[in-house]
């Protein structure tokens, strides 16, 4: 049996995992699906990739047996998503902005054809996140060394973004 010390090293490991694992999560993106064909079936073993082509970033996976995919952990930006399958035609999504903390859904149809033609969703409806109320927001990097900070604490930053309520400045209160 481990001695005290090694369990409260290993609790306290523990506890901060949890923590960075939800930061990592607060910064960043999810896409998750499931592949369909024309008659709303899931597809398995559909080809998944999500490539951006402004930073070279590029993750395949494979759809499970229920045709789901998830891209959990995306850095915020633009992508497009590629899905093929032998016996469909290749589905393509470009221009597909992925926020911070946001979660999207989002389902691929894929029609019967040759995966050589290449079926490209330009006016599809922009992804939601259905999934809960959160918004994130991105500081860029002019804002932070061109706009003034109170007391050069970081911290301010944050409440230039809108939907960021700090109560407890405004009303004087300590």
């Amino acid at each position: 049996m481990p001695s005290k010390g090694v369990r409260l090293v290993l609790s306290v490991f523990c506890v901060a995992m949890g923590s960075l694992w939800a930061q990592s999560e607060a910064v960043s993106a999810r896409l998750a699906g499931t592949v369909l064909d024309a008659d709303e079936a899931a597809v398995p073993g559909a080809r998944v990739t999500l490539s951006s082509p402004d930073t070279g970033f590029r993750r395949q996976l494979i759809s499970g047996v229920d045709g789901r995919y998830v891209f959990a952990l995306i850095r915020p930006g633009l992508y497009e998503l590629k899905v093929e399958k032998e016996g469909f035609h290749t589905y393509l999504r470009p221009s597909m902005v992925l926020a911070v903390g946001q979660s999207s859904n989002l389902d691929p149809r894929l029609e019967v054809g040759a995966i050589t033609e290449v079926i490209e969703v330009a006016a599809d409806a922009p992804l939601l996140n259905a999934g809960n109320a959160n918004i994130g927001w991105e500081v860029s990097t002019k804002q932070v060394i061109e706009l003034p900070l109170n007391l050069r604490n970081v911290f301010s930053l944050t409440l230039l973004n809108s939907s960021v309520n700090n109560g407890h400045e405004y009303q004087g209160l300590t």
